[in-house]
């Protein structure tokens, strides 16, 4: 069917090995290629990328910021203190005067207040008056018993020298008695010796009465006596009470219209709002404390859609409005506490205005300055800032990997 040369010619094979040869190119870029698939898993496998969520922020003390409000409307008389002084608690803030004015031009807080201290100035008087009153009451009851004692003395020794008389007399009554018995006197004689005896006898009545009498008398002073301190005691402590209820009436008259606020509590004065002069009302803050050792926090408001992996513990970096971070660079923080209330735009007043319902977390500041131009600037309450919440750091590779354990997990 074939020519037998055609065979014989197909059976002839060329001598040595058959070598196929390839472009040095092609080596290089096989190479290359491996190369780069090794860096780039090593690559996707080392780098990490961390999932963030960015919310506004302003800063506030860890033991909160103590607004002082004045309980009435005013004007401000005097300032105590100034910015970023130190005060202690009951110490004063500042004097707030509510008077009127008279027709004569005098306030009726002033009018009133020496009406007041005129009234004080008389029963202070009277107050002293009465001293000298018991003073002068008391040496004349004290003359008065010694009057009344020598007195006594006399009666006694008048009734002394009368019983004397008396016993006289008897004795010649008696002995008159029996002459006239025996004829020796006549009855007009006896008479008359019985009329002495008499005379005597009633004179001895009558020292007995002034006797009894001085004695009543010395008993109504010594009675009076020992009531004198007790009367003084009496009418000095209803002055002094008259007193102390118009000093009373003084105090409430300038509490009315003249009162001083004080420091609720020990700390820093800040934010001084008004001015000597100025009216303030109950709504108005007129100062703010900060409380000593108190470290700056930041509070961040977190909206509701994002609140989902917050934890307390993650890490915050934190960009203030005041110095750009682009320049300054930011601070770091950890979450120290999260609310589990939202907050509603209608329910509270922030430094940040709310559109939506959020939550307050709280988190840590690691320094309490910012370094700027070679010189460390503190920190401010109510300073507003960006901050990133770092979620969660992972590999660049488990990111890549994530959909397809997302597809798993939803198959098994």
């Amino acid at each position: 069917m074939f020519r037998k040369e055609v065979v014989k010619a197909n059976q002839q094979r060329l001598y040595g090995r058959v070598s196929l040869t390839q472009p040095i190119s092609l080596h290089v870029s096989v190479t290359f290629i491996f190369v780069a698939f090794v860096v780039i898993v090593i690559y996707l496998s080392q780098a990490s990328f961390s999932r963030k969520e960015i919310v506004k922020g302003y800063l506030l003390p860890g033991k909160g910021v103590v607004k002082v409000f004045t309980h009435r409307s005013g004007v401000i008389d005097r300032l105590y203190v100034e910015e970023g002084e130190t005060v202690q608690q009951g110490d004063d803030l500042l004097k707030i005067k509510n008077s009127q004015n008279l027709a004569t031009g005098v306030e009726l807080s002033v009018a009133l207040s020496q009406e007041l201290s005129l009234q004080i100035k008389y029963l202070q008087q009277e107050l002293n008056a009465n001293n000298e009153m018991f003073r002068k009451d008391n040496w004349h009851i004290i003359e008065q018993k010694k009057q009344l004692a020598n007195r006594l003395t006399l009666i006694n020794e008048a009734i002394s020298t009368n019983n004397i008389k008396l016993s006289i007399k008897e004795k010649k009554k008696e002995k008159n008695k029996k002459l006239l018995e025996n004829g020796y006197i006549s009855t007009t004689q006896y008479d008359e010796s019985e009329e002495e005896y008499l005379e005597i006898l009633e004179e001895e009545n009558g020292l007995k009465r002034e006797l009894a009498q001085t004695r009543f008398e010395i008993s109504l002073l010594e009675s009076k006596y020992l009531e004198l301190p007790e009367r003084k005691i009496i009418n000095e402590a209803n002055l002094k009470r008259k007193i102390s209820e118009l000093k009373s009436q003084i105090t409430d008259l300038k509490n009315q219209f003249e009162f001083i606020e004080k420091a609720p509590e020990s700390g820093v004065i800040t934010a001084i709002q008004p001015i000597e002069g100025s009216k303030v009302d109950v709504n108005t803050p007129l100062l703010s404390i900060l409380p000593i050792d108190s470290p700056l926090e930041i509070e961040l408001l977190l909206p509701t859609r994002s609140a989902g992996f917050i934890e307390i513990g993650n890490k915050v970096n934190v960009r203030f409005d005041a110095f750009p971070y682009q320049k300054f660079g930011f601070i770091t923080g950890v979450i120290s506490n999260i609310d589990k209330v939202v907050v509603l735009p209608s329910e509270k007043v922030l430094p940040i205005q709310l559109d939506e319902a959020m939550y307050r977390v709280r988190a840590k500041l690691n320094q309490q300055s910012i370094k700027a131009y070679g010189k460390k600037f503190p920190l401010k309450v109510g300073m507003i800032a960006d901050a990133d919440i770092i979620l969660e750091k992972r590999a660049l590779l488990e990111w890549l990997l994530d959909p397809i354990y997302a597809v798993k997990g939803k198959l098994g």
